[in-house]
């Protein structure tokens, strides 16, 4: 394994990271490669979009290619698995490796409200209550 250039390391909110390359919310939608993005060399990984409960996000086809234009249109919706699904992966994550706060890696929650929500405030502050002691900062998604 290569270790990162220390020219690289970086202090975010008083923790040292290895390196400033975070992968955002969107690729580890439920919580399932974690520690396998961290190994891949990232210094800060952010899961996510997390939904009270699960739903499959919008129905297919939901990617656009607009080759004229050298872009993309993602409609993928929040397909999630939901917080209880994702608390048990991050449960099970914290007894293999150590916590949170102990390690040169940062660790984010992107938290989302479900798409048939009447009460989207109560489908954030479920998430901080169930998902936040296991991250090191948590994103929200509107």
């Amino acid at each position: 394994k290569r270790e990162d250039d220390p020219v690289l390391r970086t202090t975010l909110w008083g923790r040292t990271v290895r390196n400033p390359i975070g992968l955002a919310a969107g690729f580890d939608k439920d919580a399932e490669a974690i520690d396998g993005l961290f190994r891949v060399g990232f210094g800060l990984v952010e899961v996510g979009s997390i939904t009270p409960l699960p739903q499959p996000g919008n129905p297919k086809p939901r990617v656009f290619r607009l080759p004229e234009d050298d872009a993309v249109i993602n409609r993928y919706g929040f397909n999630s698995s939901g917080h209880e699904a994702a608390e048990n992966r991050l449960a099970k994550r914290a007894t293999r490796v150590p916590a949170v706060g102990s390690e040169t890696k940062l660790l984010g929650i992107n938290l989302g409200k479900n798409k048939t929500s009447t009460d989207p405030t109560n489908d954030y502050c479920a998430g901080v209550r169930t998902l936040g002691g296991h991250a090191d900062y948590l994103g929200v998604n509107v």
